[in-house]
């Protein structure tokens, strides 16, 4: 039994689409480059999807829930990984998509803003401590 999304990718391969069945399959995947690709070319040569990677496990799904409200996305990425076998951006990429299917945005950055800030008022307040004469600074309560 053919399903519509193989169908889909079959429609894609007939028109000689290959890069985007490629892509196509891992949107819906969630997996890897390498893995859509042997997948993509399995179908090609007359084959079909063995294993899709689809995140439909309703628990699996809650916990990746969980996990990203919590603020813990590296956990719900090793998680996913665990479980689905993919690679890291395809994980990534498969928990940023569960994320806002159920209103959790993704990250915009990496977090790194305050960070460098801080790093920033080490050195500006650092500089401003040396410009006091020494005997100065130790006066001070």
């Amino acid at each position: 039994m053919q399903s519509a999304f193989e169908d889909e990718i079959r429609e894609l391969l007939a028109s000689g689409n290959k890069i985007a069945a490629i892509k196509r399959y891992r949107e819906e995947t969630g997996v890897g480059l390498a893995e859509a690709k042997a997948a993509v070319e399995s179908l090609e040569a007359g084959g079909s999807f063995t294993e899709r990677v689809q995140p439909e496990d309703s628990d699996l799904t809650q916990q990746i829930v969980t996990l990203l409200g919590r603020g813990e996305k590296i956990e719900a990425v090793k998680l996913f990984r665990d479980r689905f076998r993919v690679d890291l951006r395809g994980a990534k990429e498969a928990v940023e998509r569960i994320g806002e299917q159920n209103g959790i945005p993704a990250s915009s950055g990496s977090g790194c803003l305050g960070v460098i800030l801080l790093g920033i008022a080490v050195i500006v307040l650092t500089n401003w401590i040396l410009q006091f004469p020494k005997g100065l600074l130790l006066a001070i309560p």
